[in-house]
C-alpha cells in the first residue's frame, strides 16, 4: 500500500456490480446544419472524453476509508482502476518480478501507464508499466513483495471527480455512494469501420439485439408559421424525411467488446457517415428471383406511390437465411394488382428462392445522432456489455 500525504491517491473501494459500471465516451463535433438537411462537420477532439460512473457500498472499513480520502482528496486527481478490465493472477507473483503473466490484449493497459495489484482497500500496489507484450506486462521496477494467486490486476487512469458524491447512510457503519469520474488523459483505441461497403461507403452489418423494443421516427426540417388569425403554413425545408432509429448491441467477451469499442472509435461521434439497414422486413418478396433477372416482385406496400426511389428509400439490403447479403439500388417501380414490380440496377447472379430470403431492408445513409455513447458493463470485459445508441439519416443526393 502506498497511501502517502500529498501523493496521488487511488480509488480503492470496488464497485457494486448490481448496477454495473457505466462508461461514457464523448466526442465533440462542430456541427453546422443547413436548412436543406446538408451539414458541415468538424472534429474537435482527437480522442473522446471518458467518464466512468459506478456505485459503491460503503461497509465498515470500506466506508471509513472512502470517507477519509473523499474528505482529504476529493478536489484532487486520482488513479482510477478501470473496473471492467479486471483479471485475476493465475499464479503467485514473486517478489522481485519484472513481468506479470496476464492477458493484456483488449484491456486498457499501455506502455508508460500504470497498473494496480489489489487484494483489499488497504492492501494494494501501484506499478509502472514499461511495455505491454503478448501475454504479459513488463514493469519499470520489480515488485517489492509476493502477491498470491487470485490478486486482482487493473489498468489505472488519471481522473477527477465530476461532482462530489453524496452518501446515502444506511447505518452508522454502512451506506452507498455514486461515484462519477472524468479521465484526464487521452484514451486512444484502434478505430475500426465495417468491412462491408456499398457504393464506396461502409455498411453497418452488426445486427442489433431486439430483446428490448427499439424506437424509430421520421425527423423533418419543418417549420410552422402561425400568425394566430388564419391557417397555419408549413415549410418543409428539407423536402424529405430523415429516419432516426435506436439500436441496442450486446457484446459478450473480450473480442466482441473490443469490436464494439473499435466501431465507436471509427464512428467518432457524429463524424462518420455509413449505410445503416432498417433491420425491418420492409419489402416482402413473393416470387423467386431469377439469376439474370433485374426484377423483384413484392407484396404491395405502397412503394410505387410513396417510395418512388427517393433517397434513403431506393437502396435495399437482401439477406438470405444462409447469411448471404446483396446490396442493390431500385431504379423503377410499377404496381401490378396486389403486387409491385421493382427493378434493381443489376441482377443477383444466382437463383434466389423466396423461401430462402430472411429479410429485405432499406439502407439509410446515416450518422450517429449524438457525439455520446454510453457503455453499460454488466460484468467485467469477459462478460456482458450493453450499448444503446441512435442513428439519423443524412441528405443523400449524390451517392
Amino acid at each position: 500500500m502506498s497511501f502517502a500525504t500529498g501523493a496521488t491517491p487511488i480509488w480503492p473501494v470496488p464497485p457494486d456490480w448490481a448496477d454495473g459500471v457505466r462508461e461514457t465516451l464523448d466526442w465533440l463535433t462542430n456541427y453546422l446544419p443547413a436548412r436543406n438537411g446538408k451539414a458541415q462537420k468538424r472534429e474537435l477532439r482527437q480522442a473522446p472524453r471518458r467518464v466512468i460512473e459506478f456505485s459503491v457500498i460503503n461497509d465498515e472499513q470500506g466506508r471509513r476509508v472512502a470517507d477519509a480520502i473523499l474528505n482529504d482528496a476529493g478536489g484532487r486527481y486520482w488513479l482510477l482502476p478501470i473496473w471492467h478490465d479486471v483479471q485475476l493472477l493465475n499464479a503467485p507473483l514473486a517478489s522481485g518480478a519484472i513481468t506479470i503473466t496476464c492477458a493484456p490484449a483488449g484491456r486498457d493497459f499501455r506502455a508508460g501507464g500504470k497498473a494496480l495489484l489489489w487484494l483489499a482497500v488497504n492492501d494494494w500496489a501501484v506499478l509502472d508499466v514499461e511495455d505491454v507484450v503478448d501475454g504479459a506486462l513488463v514493469l519499470s521496477t520489480a515488485t517489492s513483495r509476493t502477491w498470491q494467486a487470485g490478486t486482482r490486476l487493473y489498468p489505472l487512469r488519471k481522473a477527477h471527480l465530476v461532482e462530489q458524491p453524496q452518501e446515502t447512510i444506511w447505518t452508522d457503519e454502512s451506506g452507498t455512494r455514486s461515484i462519477q469520474m472524468l479521465i484526464d488523459e487521452p484514451c486512444d483505441w484502434v478505430a475500426g469501420l465495417p468491412a462491408a461497403t456499398y457504393r464506396g461507403v461502409p455498411v453497418l452489418e452488426l445486427r442489433p439485439d431486439q430483446g428490448e423494443d427499439l424506437q424509430q421516427t421520421f425527423r423533418r426540417l419543418q417549420e410552422p408559421v402561425d400568425v394566430g388569425t388564419g391557417l397555419v403554413t408549413l415549410f418543409d425545408w428539407g423536402g424529405r424525411a430523415f429516419r432516426e432509429a435506436s439500436v441496442t448491441w450486446l457484446a459478450y467477451g473480450v473480442e466482441a467488446n473490443n469490436e464494439l469499442r473499435s466501431l465507436l472509435y471509427g464512428l467518432r461521434g457524429r463524424m462518420q457517415t455509413l449505410w445503416v439497414p432498417t433491420w425491418n422486413n420492409d419489402l416482402k418478396v413473393t416470387n423467386d428471383i431469377a439469376a439474370a433477372s433485374t426484377h423483384i416482385t413484392v407484396e404491395w406496400a405502397g412503394y410505387t406511390v410513396f417510395g418512388r426511389m427517393q433517397p434513403n428509400r431506393r437502396d435495399i439490403r437482401i439477406e438470405l437465411l444462409d447469411g448471404t447479403v446483396y446490396y442493390r439500388r431500385l431504379t423503377d417501380a410499377q404496381e401490378s394488382g396486389d403486387s409491385e414490380l421493382l427493378t434493381i440496377d443489376s441482377a443477383l447472379g444466382v437463383l434466389v428462392q423466396r423461401q430462402n430470403i430472411r429479410q429485405v431492408s432499406f439502407l439509410v445513409l446515416a450518422e450517429k445522432a449524438s457525439d455520446t455513447a454510453e457503455l453499460l458493463h454488466d460484468t467485467d470485459i469477459e462478460g456482458l456489455t450493453r450499448l444503446t445508441t441512435a442513428f439519423i439519416g443524412v441528405r443523400n443526393d449524390d451517392i
